[in-house]
């Protein structure tokens, strides 16, 4: 399983904060970093070293209008070419309110954009069994690498995604889709009981103690 080390849920933005996210990754071995498009400049000084960097196309999140972020990661790709692959956070609410073609649109337009890897986010544990393996049909269809338990923002009040829904997304990706699991893991006992529900890849929150990933 690998790990990707990311800030984002603390508002952990300054070049400092950045630069440190690397060293950390690289000090415990991980495989890549998750920082926003702020970050990229300084993410460009740690290119070659053995650490890639995902890049999180999250606001306007909710926007009905996927063409908006089909264009931040054209701005993305035109502003630093440090990305090595995209995380974007998928108007999920708006899907689950019947809008599954926005949905499809969202996804065939950022993977055009990107000609790189890109995963979108959304909150599988608010998501029912059909709406989920809809949502995975319809990333096989787009060429989309794999699908994100959560956005792991804890001041939302929403239901917390666990092992249970990383089964469901592994489950549903019929090997197609790579399952990433995203929460507020903090120790050993997540990191072992994510990998055993067939996990492809986790999200860690740097401030969490996790020793050598």
């Amino acid at each position: 399983m690998k790990i990707i080390l990311t800030n984002i849920p603390n508002y952990s933005v300054s070049d400092e904060n950045c630069e440190n996210l690397y060293y950390r990754a690289i000090d415990n071995k991980a495989d890549a970093v998750l920082i926003g498009p702020s970050s990229m400049k300084t993410g460009e000084r740690f290119k070659g070293r053995g650490v890639k960097t995902a890049v999180s196309i999250s606001y306007p999140s909710g926007t009905a209008f996927p063409d908006l972020k089909a264009q931040e990661i054209l701005d993305c790709e035109k502003l630093s070419g440090v990305a090595d692959m995209y995380f974007v956070t998928a108007a999920a609410g708006y899907y689950m309110s019947g809008h599954e073609d926005n949905l499809r649109e969202e996804m065939r337009l950022c993977v055009e954009a990107a000609k790189k890897p890109v995963y979108f986010i959304t909150e599988a544990a608010e998501m029912t069994d059909e709406c989920l393996e809809k949502m995975c049909r319809i990333a096989c269809e787009e060429h989309v690498k794999g699908i994100v338990t959560s956005t792991a923002f804890m001041p939302y009040d929403i239901k917390r995604a666990g092992a249970a829904d990383v089964s469901r997304l592994k489950a549903y990706g019929a090997d197609q889709l790579e399952t990433v699991a995203f929460g507020p893991f903090c120790a050993g006992e997540d990191v072992e009981e994510i990998q055993k529900a067939g996990a492809d890849m986790m999200i860690l929150n740097e401030s969490c103690e996790i020793g050598n990933v």
